[in-house]
C-alpha cells in the first residue's frame, strides 16, 4: 500500500492535525510570508484543493497553527497550576509544562514569538490575548494561595515576572538539550520562590 493512498484515506480531524504539522514545521522554518500553499501541500504530499479543503486560505491556516498551539500551551500550564501539591511544586511543575511545550513544538513557539512583536495585527493579537488569560490566571493563583499576604496588585507584578522569565529563557533556546533544560528550570525555580517568600515574609 502506498503512502500517497495512506495518506488519501485520512480523513477530518486526523488530516487537519497532520496538516497543522506540517505547517508548523514549514512556517517556523520559512515565516509565514515565504511560505506558500503550494509549500504546504507538498510538503504534506496532497494536493492543494485537498489542503484548501480544511484552510481556505494561508493566513486561515496560520491562525489555525497559532490557535492550536496556544490553546495546548493553557491546557498544559493550566493543568500544572492546579494538580501540584504545594506552592513550590506549583511553580516548578508549570515552568516545566512551559518547557516542555517549547521543546515539543519548537517552530511553534518560534512562529509565537516571532508574531508576538510582528507587524501582523490578527497575529500578534492572539498572542496577546494568550499572554493575557495566562497572567491573569497566574495572579489568580497567586492572590489564592498567598492568602492575603500579597494584594492583587503585587500579585499581578509577581505574575508578570516569572511568565517574562520563562518566556525569555525559552527564546534563549527553544528545543534545548534536556540535561541543560533541567537545570534551567530548577535554576528559576529557586530564583522564582526565594523572589515570592521574600514577598510573603
Amino acid at each position: 500500500m502506498s503512502r500517497q493512498s495512506a495518506k488519501r484515506r485520512m480523513r477530518g480531524p486526523e488530516r487537519r492535525a497532520q496538516l497543522l504539522d506540517v505547517a508548523r514545521k514549514v512556517f517556523g522554518q520559512h515565516g509565514f510570508h515565504t511560505v506558500t500553499m503550494d509549500t504546504v501541500a507538498k510538503e504534506a504530499g496532497i494536493t492543494k484543493p485537498i489542503l484548501y479543503d480544511h484552510f481556505p486560505s494561508k493566513r486561515e491556516l496560520y491562525l489555525a497553527l497559532m490557535e492550536a498551539d496556544l490553546a495546548e500551551l493553557k491546557v498544559r500550564v493550566h493543568a500544572a497550576l492546579e494538580a501540584s501539591p504545594g506552592n513550590r511544586e506549583r511553580i516548578r511543575a508549570s515552568f516545566q509544562a512551559y518547557f516542555d511545550f517549547v521543546d515539543d513544538h519548537a517552530e511553534g513557539f518560534r512562529i509565537l514569538m516571532q508574531e508576538a512583536v510582528g507587524v501582523e495585527d490578527d497575529f500578534r493579537h492572539i498572542v496577546e490575548r494568550f499572554r493575557d488569560e495566562v497572567h491573569h490566571e497566574v495572579t489568580e493563583v497567586i492572590v489564592r494561595e498567598s492568602e492575603g499576604r500579597v494584594d492583587r496588585v503585587q500579585a499581578e507584578d509577581v505574575a508578570l515576572a516569572l511568565i517574562g522569565m520563562v518566556e525569555s529563557s525559552a527564546q534563549a533556546d527553544p528545543g534545548a538539550d534536556p540535561e541543560r533544560r533541567q537545570a534551567t528550570v530548577e535554576t528559576l525555580v529557586r530564583l522564582a520562590w526565594r523572589g515570592i517568600t521574600g514577598i510573603t515574609d
